[in-house]
């Protein structure tokens, strides 16, 4: 009699265990599901370009997977262009923590430190992420938002470490030295970039259109090897 006690008590308390479990399990996917159509709601009011609901929602989302680079990275977005910089900054430094070598996750997190006025920290961030990206690419990023905060020193170091790089390998580097040689006006400059960058495509329509509006002669004598 007692054996079928125990017994009974111990297959009472196995249902029992297992009941707890199947809720858990339950919960579990509801939870999941909620946190799901949390992610889609908030992607939603984005395209929608309803940003306030858009805070609210990505808000909620990183409330509660704080750990999510992605979440992070769009509600610092959210905040960047509804002017909450400071928050947007330590969203988006958090989602390129997580995830370094994004460089989406770089580019936003610029955008919001100009947007902040805070250019000793921008350029701090894009040293900080030089190798991040394909090869040459950190300098070149480096040198385009130095310009944009009127760093021009630094922006024209940035662009001869670049072409010291990856000068005998790609037409970047120059075209982008031509770019910053037309936007302080040294026409000489631009001209000399731009035949060097036609070294690697002596056709490139565009660097020829580019050359010919400054009073260049379009032919094969054009083209010059990079010597920088």
């Amino acid at each position: 009699m007692k054996l079928v006690k125990a017994a009974s008590f111990v297959l009472v308390s196995l249902l029992v265990l297992a009941s707890f479990a199947g809720c858990s399990s339950v919960t579990k996917v509801k939870d999941t599901l909620a946190l799901n159509d949390l992610h889609i709601q908030a992607a939603i009011a984005e395209d929608k370009g309803d940003d306030a609901r858009a805070l609210e929602l990505w808000s909620e989302y990183v409330d509660r997977r704080p750990q999510s680079a992605l979440a992070e990275y769009r509600l610092g977005r959210v905040e960047t262009r509804l002017g909450m910089t400071q928050q947007a900054i330590g969203h988006l430094r958090i989602a390129h923590d997580l995830k370094p070598g994004n460089i989406e996750y770089i580019e936003a997190l610029s955008e919001a430190l100009i947007q902040a006025n805070r250019a000793d920290a921008l350029m701090k961030l894009l040293e900080e992420s030089i190798n991040e990206g394909e090869p040459g690419s950190g300098h070149l990023r480096l040198a385009r938002y130095a310009q944009r905060v009127g760093l021009m020193d630094e922006a024209r170091e940035a662009l001869l470490l670049s072409i010291a790089e990856q000068g005998k390998l790609t037409p970047a580097p120059y075209l982008a030295m031509a770019d910053f040689m037309n936007t302080i006006g040294d026409q000489d400059g631009e001209v000399r970039y731009l035949r060097q960058a036609l070294w690697f495509d002596a056709s490139d329509p565009t660097i020829l259109a580019r050359l010919e509006a400054m009073g260049m002669i379009p032919g094969p004598s054009l083209a010059i090897e990079p010597t920088e």
